[in-house]
């Protein structure tokens, strides 16, 4: 399959008659090759006017010691031909579909990204804790007794011991454990109330990514500390500063490894 610098000279008439007549007979008994052809010879097309006024003042004089300066083998083919209008057109063609493959490609690798390290729920959580204020927690029974009984349903949802000492952060009022939903799992939510920072939760889901070491990030204008063991994620979600926040996860984790 000849470049689409090759046809354009080809167009342009800067071939020797023995590449010229190369060039000729792959586009008569080649269909790929046809079609290609047909593509750029339609200076007609939308794109030909949308590069017009790049083209006008386009940097010839530079492209051409940029090519001189390459390497004999890289820049033999193009020093031997003027860079004229066609072959600026073939050369932004090239430049726009790596574009967008290059584009789709990163989206991929973000989606693959975001997939494997489980941002999609941390998200949904963050967003729902966001509409939480002191008031939607203040007055929740926190009893022990009822505390225990919610944990303990909590705990056989995820599979997991949740006793009450390991889930208990110093200075800040446990006020309720329950059950949620997401994507078909159950998600864990330990709510507390911190009198100085305002609601905050731990939340936990069942996780098949292996153990990954706690970071931290930013949702919805609260801290985020996330980690994973071999069976769950979790993250502690809140107001709080990003450096307390740390310790309080740090707490939380080691209790529930032990």
């Amino acid at each position: 399959m000849p470049s689409d610098e090759l046809l354009v000279a080809f167009l342009d008439g800067e071939l020797d008659d023995a590449e010229r007549l190369r060039i000729d007979t792959l586009i008569n008994t080649d269909e790929t090759v046809s079609t290609r052809f047909e593509f750029l010879s339609r200076s007609e097309m939308p794109f030909y006017d949308a590069f017009e006024p790049l083209l006008e003042n386009a940097p010839t004089a530079n492209l051409e010691a940029i090519l001189q300066g390459l390497p004999s083998s890289i820049a033999a083919e193009p020093a031997g031909k003027n860079w004229n209008r066609r072959s600026f057109i073939a050369a932004a063609i090239g430049l726009v579909l790596v574009g967008v493959v290059a584009d789709r490609a990163y989206i991929e690798m973000q989606d693959a990204s975001s997939e494997s390290d489980g941002s999609e729920w941390r998200a949904v959580v963050a967003e729902y804790l966001s509409l939480y204020t002191a008031d939607t927690l203040a007055n929740l029974t926190s009893d022990e007794s009822s505390q225990g009984q919610q944990l303990r349903s909590l705990g056989d949802s995820l599979g997991l011991s949740l006793p009450a000492e390991a889930v208990s952060l110093p200075g800040i009022a446990l006020k309720r454990a329950q059950v949620l939903q997401y994507d078909g799992k159950p998600l864990g939510q330990i709510a507390y109330l911190d009198p100085a920072s305002g609601p905050l939760a731990l939340c936990i889901i069942r996780s098949s990514k292996g153990p990954n070491s706690p970071r931290a990030e930013q949702r919805h204008g609260m801290n985020v500390v996330y980690w994973s063991d071999q069976a769950h994620g979790y993250m502690l979600i809140g107001h709080n500063s990003a450096d307390q926040l740390t310790v309080l996860a740090e707490r939380v984790r080691t209790a529930l490894s032990t």
